[in-house]
């Protein structure tokens, strides 16, 4: 179960996907950690089943810590809220009004406790689960203590900010008996919008072939103000890049390697191969943070296939926040999704856009361009939009009130 807003599915299970550069030759070549899976059909179908049903999920519920009560960690409260089979016993965060907005949330402290410190909740035996929803640059800590534990954890993304603590964190777990190590999972949820979920099944039944040409856009608002800032500062996030496009970077590789009569690498999968990118602080916060608000990064893949991410963070008024593109030589397809936080959907609104390409035009060589049944007339329009429980769960990202004093809180 995992963050969720406006297009994002409440994912149900667990699985490690990190991304990560070259296996270092120190670790070990036994079997990794991580798991990487592209078929999450599975997954999937499990979101579109009955929640109640005594045989998919057990008794008694599965119990949750939260780690970090700003708004990403309270819109995990939410979706948990709406899984009839997680229950919440604690939840940690420094900053006193992050935690009593978390309180309201859940209703007040019967319903959980609330802990000022991350060791004292991980310390807990009623804890089954962790969610660990903190500043990126506080990841590496709060995992050195959680993987030990044993405990399954879900870490929002990204894993951490630097390459060194990536590894560190991956070589601990991998280091813990294997009878008692927990499950780890970063969060890429962006892979669960039921648009996305659509251009994937597309992908993997051939309507694009081999994927050649790979586009993602999104235009949004600048970050949001945060405890501290901590998100405008590149030394806290790790850059936007990191921070906020590490989706889209897991996003490429995912879906480059759906489509079926693909050119693998000798492990089986497409990986990237070259990275080319430009990008600058342009409108955005320019007397307070250091971080990009816009960009555009080109990655080659060995495949052959290439892929585009524009990135701008002062592109508020667009109908789309995010629009990816992915096109083979059979043919195209898109998936368009709404802003954060937008609740008034038009579930019937065509939001996928499916074109077949006419064999004729594998072929054509004609002086005169293609008539539109050939071209547009071979465009499929389908609505693909996530469960209205979810759309009413999932809000914008606004923090909690300000203490009194300045904290050093999980927002």
């Amino acid at each position: 179960i995992s963050s969720c807003d406006t297009d994002r599915p409440t994912k149900i299970g667990f699985a490690l996907r990190v991304l990560s550069p070259a296996r270092p030759a120190q670790m070990s070549n036994r079997s990794s950690p991580l798991m990487h899976s592209d078929d999450d059909t599975a997954s999937i179908r499990l979101t579109q089943m009955n929640l109640h049903d005594e045989e998919l999920f057990p008794r008694p519920p599965l119990r949750f810590g939260v780690i970090g009560t700003g708004c990403i960690g309270r819109e995990h409260l939410s979706n948990l809220m709406l899984h009839p089979h997680a229950r919440v016993v604690a939840f940690a965060d420094p900053c006193e009004a992050s935690r009593k907005a978390a309180l309201e949330l859940l209703g007040g402290p019967t319903q959980a406790d609330a802990l000022a410190s991350h060791t004292e909740l991980l310390a807990r035996s009623d804890v089954d689960i962790v969610i660990v929803a903190t500043p990126n640059h506080t990841h590496i800590d709060v995992l050195r203590d959680a993987v030990p534990t044993g405990k399954h954890i879900l870490c929002e993304k990204p894993l951490c900010t630097t390459v060194e603590d990536c590894w560190e964190v991956l070589e601990l777990h991998e280091r813990q008996p294997k009878e008692r190590r927990g499950l780890l999972w970063v969060g890429m949820e962006y892979r669960y919008m039921a648009p996305l979920v659509r251009m994937a099944d597309e992908l993997r039944g051939g309507t694009t072939g081999p994927v050649r040409m790979l586009t993602l856009r999104e235009h949004r608002f600048p970050f949001l103000a945060k405890v501290g800032g901590w998100n405008r500062v590149n030394a806290h996030t790790g850059g936007t890049l990191v921070e906020k496009a590490c989706h889209f970077f897991d996003l490429m590789i995912h879906l480059v390697n759906l489509a079926p009569g693909k050119a693998s690498t000798s492990a089986g999968r497409i990986l990237p191969v070259g990275v080319y990118a430009s990008g600058g602080q342009s409108v955005n916060h320019l007397d307070e943070a250091d971080v990009l608000d816009n960009a555009y990064v080109v990655v080659d893949f060995s495949s052959g296939a290439r892929a585009c991410l524009e990135l701008c963070m002062f592109a508020v008024a667009s109908e789309h926040q995010f629009e990816v593109s992915v096109v083979g030589g059979s043919g195209k397809v898109e998936a368009f999704m709404p802003g954060h936080g937008e609740k008034h959907l038009d579930a019937s609104e065509p939001n996928v856009f499916i074109g077949r390409r006419a064999e004729a035009l594998k072929t054509w060589n004609e002086a005169r361009p293609p008539p539109p049944e050939l071209t547009k007339g071979r465009v499929e329009h389908v609505a693909a939009h996530p469960d209205p429980r979810i759309v009413a769960a999932g809000g914008p990202h606004r923090p909690p009130p300000p203490a009194p004093t300045r904290h050093r809180g999980y927002a």
